[in-house]
């Protein structure tokens, strides 16, 4: 069973980890946190979702590794942390590993609502909350229809892939039309299902108090920050 948070403690405790994870310059560090990572995506019931996210990027992986391990002496980053060739490919890819891992589970684990409702109580201005909230959800719609639209397409017959690049992107107009206009025939949908709903931008909803968990677990995570900066840009610890 999953523990209920708060929604301002998802969104602190994304931030923190993100601050965490561009602050340390240990890989042992930053193993660490990415082991964490992932033991809390083991234990997500969207844990699905992250692995298939994570999936998807091994090539990615695989690349900043090998530009890290053989470029890193064109980088601003040679002498990053004291490693060199392929400590310096390990590290990164590790980082990026985290990077990724940690905005996965962050997507994974907070619904749109609940990202209004945190942003409102850290005193973002609902409107701005709500926009972005409305765009992060509409991203994986229009993914969804992208990907509805590109296989009808080629089940047609389209061949998208093969020949020159200027006739490659010439093969996708046949996908990017309809999806823009199904598109726009979304966002007018949506526009007129929020004036039914008399939905209005003005609204503010009183925030409610951290419950001890939230407080603990944003304490932590906000004494972590402060000690890793004191370590590594002031040479305090």
């Amino acid at each position: 069973m999953e523990l209920a948070l708060d929604p301002r403690t998802k969104i602190l405790g994304f931030a923190s980890a993100m601050a965490l994870a561009f602050i340390c310059r240990d890989i042992l560090v930053v193993g660490l946190l990415a082991a964490a990572a992932a033991v809390a995506s083991l234990l997500s019931s969207e844990r699905g979702f992250v692995r298939a996210g994570l999936k998807s990027m091994i090539p990615l992986l695989a690349v900043a590794f090998l530009l890290w391990s053989f470029a890193y002496e064109w980088s601003i980053f040679r002498q990053y942390g004291g490693y060199s060739g392929f400590e310096v490919g390990a590290f990164m890819a590790l980082r990026l590993f985290l990077i990724l891992l940690l905005s996965l589970n962050f997507v994974a684990s907070i619904k749109p609502s609940e990202l209004v409702k945190g942003l409102e109580g850290l005193g973002i201005p609902y409107r701005a909350a709500f926009l972005l909230s409305l765009t992060l959800r509409h991203v994986h719609t229009i993914a969804d229809d992208y990907r509805a639209i590109k296989e009808a397409q080629m089940s047609r017959g389209l061949e998208l892939d093969k020949g020159s690049l200027p006739k490659r992107i010439r093969n996708y107009v046949p996908v990017m039309t309809p999806l823009l206009v199904r598109s726009i025939e979304r966002a007018e949908e949506l526009a007129l299902a929020m004036e039914l709903k008399n939905i209005t931008l003005k609204r503010r909803r009183p925030a409610a108090r951290f419950r001890l968990v939230d407080a603990v677990i944003v304490g932590a995570l906000a004494a972590a920050v402060a000690l890793a900066a004191l370590h590594y840009w002031a040479g305090v610890l």
